[in-house]
């Protein structure tokens, strides 16, 4: 279906895009991902500085093994500098970083300035580098890609728990004797790795968006390092496929670039979409949250209007509640009507109330239990607070809750125990202060 060298770019691009997105998790967990922006930077004097030593020495300045060579060597020594201003100064770290990546990338282009003047265009070509040659991919950069993918996945695969505990707390992991620098140095051996792989694909400027953007997206599906680890690297994997089709079937797109905004687009749809902390479903999630929380203070302000009428439900034997009308049950919320009758609806819907042909709402059977577990949780929670300190009824009742939609059954037979021991009774207390009926919560 294609030709040979399209299957060596799409290859080449998808492990990339792989150990980018698995090292661009641990950068993102250390808080150190704009250090790769600055080794991808850093880079570049490198490559020109290689590029001239060849000339110099009489070679036509395009031997692969020595432009990745001094590729790594200024990317390393821009590691190495970063690491020594720290420890040397009292800059802090974004400053540091701006200086190295600025004063690296100016000499750079200097260098590059100085190689465009070269006669006979000596010098042609090697602007690929910097957004990628992709198109001029060739068996042996696939070797060393394949050859990188597995040096960095078995690293990081070996020194993987080691890695977890850096990231998480790194200052238990240096008072319990681990080699934090030792570590640290690891990762940005592995960070300059993907860097000079990633120059004969994407460009030593755009792989840093392979290290970055791929972990912020997992970020939102996951909050588990592993899950966060996989769905990472199948976002770069799927960018770089994607990415190399999108440049084959454009007219004079090129591939690096591609990769780059398809990558992109996978962290806007994770930015919205995303099942851990996407803005879609963030917003889906707290108004579920406030549905359920609304029906049982509705559920409560029925048992209490009840109470307050010497009616309250009984737990066992009884079929119906007496009828509340909609208008105390309003005052006694202080909600809008469209509010309340929407969370009237919902009880309708769950079997839970019925409403009598006058619009009074009445708790049926499952109706009573639901109100009667609302009402013990808050209670149980009030004077939980109660025995802690003195407050006012209103900061009891807004404690409560705060609370009591959160209170596993664990954490609610933790509390019954405490009042069984004291010998109160926790069927269903009474209330720690007076229930008006135009109570507001």
């Amino acid at each position: 279906m294609f030709d040979y060298n399209t299957q060596l770019v799409m290859i080449s691009s998808t492990l990339l895009g792989i150990i980018a997105g698995v090292v661009g998790v641990y950068l993102l967990l250390r808080r150190k991902s704009l250090i790769a922006d600055t080794i991808c930077h850093a880079a570049l004097p490198g490559l020109a500085a290689s590029f001239l030593v060849q000339i110099f020495m009489g070679g036509d300045g395009r031997s692969l093994f020595g432009l990745l060579i001094g590729a790594a060597l200024s990317g390393g020594l821009s590691a190495i500098a970063v690491s020594v201003l720290g420890r040397i100064t009292k800059l802090k770290p974004d400053a540091i970083l701006g200086i190295i990546l600025s004063v690296f990338f100016g000499a750079g282009m200097a260098l590059f300035s100085v190689i465009q003047q070269i006669p006979d265009q000596m010098g042609a070509g090697l602007e690929t580098y910097i957004l990628g040659k992709s198109a001029s991919i060739i068996n042996s950069d696939l070797q060393m890609i394949v050859a990188a993918s597995i040096f960095v996945t078995g690293l990081v695969w070996l020194t993987r728990k080691e890695l977890q505990i850096l990231c998480f707390d790194p200052l238990f992991a240096s008072a319990s004797g681990w080699p934090t620098s030792l570590l640290d140095a690891m990762l940005l051996g592995a960070v300059l790795v993907v860097v000079i792989v990633g120059a004969s694909v994407v460009g030593v400027i755009l792989v840093v968006a392979l290290m970055v953007t791929p972990p912020v997206a997992a970020r939102f599906w996951t909050n588990r390092l592993n899950m966060t680890i996989l769905i990472s690297a199948m976002i770069g994997g799927l960018s770089g496929i994607t990415g190399t089709l999108i440049s084959l079937y454009g007219e004079r797109l090129p591939t690096g670039p591609c990769i780059v905004l398809v990558s992109t687009g996978c962290f806007v749809i994770s930015l919205f979409m995303g099942t851990e902390s996407g803005i879609v479903w963030r917003f889906w999630t707290a108004k579920k949250r406030r549905r359920i929380s609304d029906v049982e203070h509705v559920l409560r302000s029925i048992y209490e209007l009840l109470e307050t009428r010497g009616t309250p439900p009984q737990q066992h034997g009884q079929m119906r509640s007496a009828p509340v009308d909609l208008k105390s049950l309003k005052q006694m919320r202080t909600w809008g009507k469209t509010r309340l009758d929407s969370v009237v609806r919902t009880l309708v819907r769950k079997g839970w109330i019925i409403v009598n042909p006058v619009g009074d709402v009445i708790l049926t059977a499952s109706g009573i239990q639901e109100s009667l577990k609302s009402v013990r949780r808050h209670r149980l929670l009030e004077i939980y607070f109660s025995n802690l300190a003195v407050l006012s009824p209103a900061a009891l009742d807004r404690g409560a809750d705060a609370l009591e939609h959160d209170l596993d059954d664990d954490m609610l037979a933790a509390l019954e125990q405490e009042f069984l021991a004291q010998g109160q009774a926790i069927d269903i207390p009474e209330s720690v202060h007076p229930i008006p009926a135009t109570q507001s919560t």
